[in-house]
This record gives structure tokens, sequence and C-alpha cells, in this order.
């Protein structure tokens, strides 16, 4: 009866490891989740991020709802890089979005601080498709409220993204593929 038991025991050890591999591998090199690598949290922010938009011009809505039309300089483009903020803290957050909130660093080492739109903005009266809004300015975040909309880069016109960093009221580190 006690050699029952040993084998017993010994199968049960041995199909044990066995499925601890195999689930450790699934978990390793095939995650059941996925996740988007350009949706990152710092302490107190969630930021998403979408794929950089390089143009020469942009137009959006703003929010007195007149169109507004952003144009490059010349030799350069504008990035315009989409992005939702949401605070995950248990208190409200203040966040000021200007040129020295965050930075976008391009595969050649340049890094690029946002520019607030209203600097180059031209009034426009053409009804082409409306954009979002840009992150301009200062706002109030209460837990779990979310700010969506623009921030507005000059670039060079060979400019690769490379990473988006959010370093005012918290640090995010965004990295493009």
């Amino acid at each position: 009866m006690s050699s029952f038991s040993n084998r017993s025991l010994a199968l049960i050890a041995i199909i044990s490891v066995l499925f601890s591999v195999v689930i450790t591998s699934l978990l390793i090199f095939n995650p059941f989740e996925d996740y988007d690598p350009l949706y990152v949290s710092g302490r107190t922010l969630y930021i998403k991020s979408y794929e950089p938009l390089i143009v020469d011009e942009y137009r959006y809505l703003d929010l007195d709802n007149s169109q507004k039309l952003l144009s490059a300089p010349e030799g350069k483009s504008l990035a315009i890089l989409n992005i939702e903020i949401t605070n995950a803290a248990s208190s409200e957050i203040r966040i000021v979005s200007d040129e020295n909130s965050s930075e976008f660093i391009s595969k050649d080492g340049f890094t690029y601080m946002p520019i607030d739109p209203s600097s180059i903005s031209k009034d426009n009266m053409k009804n082409n498709k409306d954009s979002s809004y840009p992150i301009w300015g200062s706002f109030t975040l209460n837990n779990m409220e979310r700010a969506e909309g623009f921030l507005l880069f000059i670039v060079k016109d060979t400019f690769k993204p490379d990473k988006f960093a959010w370093i005012a009221s918290d640090r995010v580190l965004i990295s493009f593929d």
C-alpha cells in the first residue's frame, strides 16, 4: 500500500511540475491579455497616445466653434499627437499643458517641445473634417476624469518619432516603433 502512495505522489509531483512549466511559458511568451504599448501609466496619470500625424497643414474646430488652420513653416512639418490623459489618483489634479509639459524625441536624437496652436493658427472657412481640440493651458481633472485632444509640435521634415515624454505633474514615457 505504501508503494502505491509513493508512486501516486511522484506522478502528481511530475504532472504539477510539467503543468507549471507550460503555464509559465504561456504567460511569458503569449500573455493572455494583450496590452497597448501606447497606453502607459505614471504614478497618477494614464496617458494614451495615438500614432502621430505628420502633415504640412492641419484643420480643426476650436472651442469657440471657429475653424482654424495650422500651417507648418517652410522646410518643417507639423506633428499632431492625439492623446488622452486620465486622472487615476483619488483626488483632483491640476494639469498644465504648455511648452514645458512634454517632449517628443525623434529617432535622430532631436527633442521637440509642444507649441501653442493659437500662435500659428489662422481662421479658415473650409468645411473639412473637424478634428479634436488642442490640449493647451491649465485645467483640473477629478478622479477618473479624462481630457482628450492633440498636442502640436513643429518638427523637421525627416522626423521619425521615437519617444513621447509627459513631464508635467507626472512622468510618463511612451515609445513608438
